[in-house]
């Protein structure tokens, strides 16, 4: 019980630091006032204090109170600061970075993928291509399989740190995914890029898989760029 309690303030808490309801700089509210509005013990509140300070997001001292740290202390790769951001929507330009981050990573490891997959891992990749071609007409199932298709692609580097990374960024996936591939045309548009990324990789040709993705994740590049053009994108591109 105490765990859940635990979870429920740390996560509350932490939505609402990134979400800018608690300004950079500024202390959290008395610690007696937090502790009124969820109602816990003060040791669960600590606990949770300490937990956002390992994520970079607190810092607590005494007699000076605990302090919303600015953004460049985030840990951005931490699964929860990533969810919170991206459940958040108070970062316009958070997807477009994080599909930059993707279109350094992903290609190289389509060519690991390509030389190191073992059949599992292959069916896999395969299984979620068979789920998005039949859900095209279903946004919802469309687009977990699309995010499945990913983080199976990464797991099959072989290599656990990129495996920790598709995981990590999980739900921020799932949020671009709904923004670049919203209708049924877009779904079937898809596919036959990600198909060519399947097929190279399970004939080990780990060049073409390479360029495929990169081609895949240059167009998800446009498509988020022009979806931001009307919701403030700071693109450092330009438009």
């Amino acid at each position: 019980m105490m765990g859940s309690r635990h979870a429920h303030v740390t996560a509350e808490l932490g939505r609402r630091i990134v979400a800018g309801r608690y300004a950079m700089g500024t202390t959290l509210p008395l610690e007696a006032d937090l502790l009124h509005e969820f109602a816990v013990s003060r040791s669960v509140l600590r606990e949770a204090i300490k937990s956002l300070e390992a994520k970079g997001l607190l810092e607590a001292r005494q007699r000076r109170g605990t302090t919303i740290l600015p953004r460049s202390n985030w840990h951005f790769l931490d699964m929860d600061v990533l969810n919170w951001i991206a459940n958040s929507g108070a970062d316009p330009n958070m997807l477009f970075r994080l599909t930059e981050l993707r279109a350094i990573i992903e290609p190289g490891a389509c060519r690991l993928a390509a030389s190191r997959a073992n059949e599992n891992e292959l069916r896999d990749i395969e299984n979620a291509l068979e789920r998005m071609s039949a859900g095209t007409e279903n946004p919802s199932e469309f687009q977990n399989a699309d995010r499945d298709f990913h983080l199976a692609l990464l797991a099959a580097t072989g290599n656990e740190y990129l495996a920790a990374l598709g995981t990590a960024i999980s739900a921020a996936l799932a949020a671009s995914i709904q923004q670049t591939n919203p209708t049924i045309h877009t779904n079937r548009a898809t596919l036959p890029v990600h198909r060519e990324i399947m097929d190279a990789i399970r004939n080990g040709e780990g060049e073409k898989a390479a360029q495929a993705s990169r081609r895949q994740l240059n167009e998800t590049l446009r498509s988020l760029q022009l979806a931001g053009s009307d919701d403030g994108l700071d693109n450092p591109h330009g438009a």
